[in-house]
């Protein structure tokens, strides 16, 4: 089964069904639909028709963060990670990650060990910036 943007599979004591989930402007929009009585597709098809009516109705999402305290990198978006392989060797890396217009995200990776720390970092912050443009629809 694909995964559909905003729509995810709710199961919780006696409920099972569908939720969809919006948010614009600092406001959320939830509904469930429940598998009950017309069954699961039936729940999933009107979450959808519920999904692409919000859509249609609702801004589209263009808030993006711009600053964060807690940032290291000077960039949101773009953040330096340090992982340890099974083997142990220890790896760094800047990752990327921008909104994308269905709901996803974006995300880039450049090793440190490969292009060195300043031209990582660099790559990363072009990366973000790149899909930012694309996303707010400003891109070249």
């Amino acid at each position: 089964m694909m995964a559909e943007s905003f729509i995810r599979r709710y199961e919780h004591h006696y409920f099972r069904g569908w939720v969809v989930e919006i948010t614009r402007g600092g406001r959320r929009w939830v509904k469930y639909f429940s598998d009950k009585p017309g069954g699961r597709g039936a729940a999933r098809w009107q979450a959808r028709e519920y999904r692409d009516e919000l859509e249609r109705r609702l801004p589209r999402a263009s808030q993006v963060k711009r600053r964060y305290v807690l940032n290291t990198t000077g960039e949101i978006g773009v953040a330096r990670v340090k992982e340890r392989t099974r083997s142990g060797k220890v790896v760094c890396r800047y990752v990327a990650q921008w909104p994308m217009g269905d709901g996803k995200r974006g995300k880039a990776s450049f090793s440190v060990g490969l292009y060195g720390e300043d031209k990582a970092k660099r790559l990363a912050i072009r990366a973000r910036r790149r899909g930012l443009a694309e996303y707010l629809g400003t891109a070249g």
